[in-house]
């Protein structure tokens, strides 16, 4: 019998990125991405789906306190896993789920500050 395992693909743009440390003293880095999803059938074609990824590799950590930047396109493979939550002002219960970065591609670099005023 094989292991069951959730895993997602995304290609997206970064938008914030945080630089985090846990409670034990464990780097991470957490970022949110951009995916827009077409729908021919609705009347604005493009909405945007925002993920939170969190990035607790080593290696990656050290790359991505080099290069990772707002505007920047990614692939990123990631594990998915979810867990209940309540709202504990409304009480109602939702879903949460986590993604944890397992491999990335930069698609596209993001623009330096100094070639967007140039083209301004």
């Amino acid at each position: 019998m094989r292991a069951s395992f959730a895993r997602v693909q995304l290609l997206g743009t970064v938008g914030n990125v945080y630089f985090k440390e846990s409670q034990n003293g464990t780097k991470f880095i957490s970022y949110s991405l951009a995916v827009n999803r077409y729908n021919p059938q609705e009347e604005s074609n493009k909405q945007t789906d925002w993920y939170s990824v969190a990035v607790f590799d080593e290696k990656q950590i050290a790359t991505f306190e080099k290069v990772l930047k707002p505007g920047m396109q990614l692939y990123v493979e990631a594990d998915a896993k979810q867990r209940p939550v309540t709202d504990e002002q409304s009480g109602a219960n939702y879903v949460f789920t986590s993604l944890k970065q397992r491999s990335f591609d930069v698609v596209r670099f993001a623009k330096r500050q100094e070639d967007v005023e140039e083209q301004q």
